[in-house]
């Protein structure tokens, strides 16, 4: 089950061609003029912009489609190189709804809501459950001469709701855009730990197919 705050909120952002979860960071490298300002004006002023996946088109010039679901980044760490370029360390930190857009200018902006998830006891057996299931297959992957990470499920399960656990997950999968996009859209973390259950089957499948 999914609850929005319903407090509409303007904010800078940044169409990508990859997907940024909550709890997750994404290091970003801002070149071109209009991301140059967006970046700017989060330093200066202490906020957040917004990351969506671009579905279809091109990440530099505009004229993209871009997903309805997002994420809030909060800048962590900045590098401003002489040239005006810059490396960005960004935290996913939460959900959003993309409610509309605005013109382009001086980079993109929209009217966005944060979207929260509840969570209960069921959840979290799921989760962890799911978790089991995920490190079960990196273990299988890594015999199989795959390099992944290794999985400590206490140390990715303590202290964490069945949201952040999922959320968790989905981050460490091996999954492109797309799969991610549909992880982040799920309407709860029980509809996300479904998708995550079906992507595993079909890793393994795969591993599987080949040796």
């Amino acid at each position: 089950m999914t609850s929005d705050s319903q407090a509409v909120q303007k904010v800078p952002m940044f169409p990508l061609g990859v997907v940024l979860l909550p709890g997750s960071i994404l290091p970003l490298h801002i070149f071109e003029d209009r991301y140059k300002q967006l970046s700017q004006h989060c330093i200066e002023s202490q906020s957040q912009f917004g990351v969506v996946l671009i579905e279809r088109g091109q990440e530099v010039g505009g004229g993209d489609e871009r997903a309805s679901v997002g994420c809030l980044a909060e800048i962590i760490q900045s590098d401003l190189m002489p040239d005006g370029r810059s490396n960005l360390l960004v935290l996913g930190t939460s959900k959003i709804g993309v409610q509309e857009w605005h013109l382009d200018a001086p980079y993109p902006i929209a009217s966005v809501v944060e979207v929260h998830e509840a969570s209960n006891d069921t959840s979290i057996l799921r989760a962890r459950k799911v978790l089991r299931q995920f490190s079960n297959f990196v273990q299988k992957a890594k015999l199989s001469g795959y390099e992944l990470p290794e999985i400590d499920e206490d140390a990715m399960a303590i202290g964490l709701e069945a949201t952040e656990l999922s959320y968790r997950i989905a981050d460490l999968l091996p999954a492109g855009p797309f799969d991610r996009q549909r992880m982040l859209a799920a309407l709860g973390s029980e509809e996300r730990l479904t998708v995550i259950e079906d992507h595993l089957e079909g890793l393994e499948e795969i591993l599987d197919s080949r040796g």
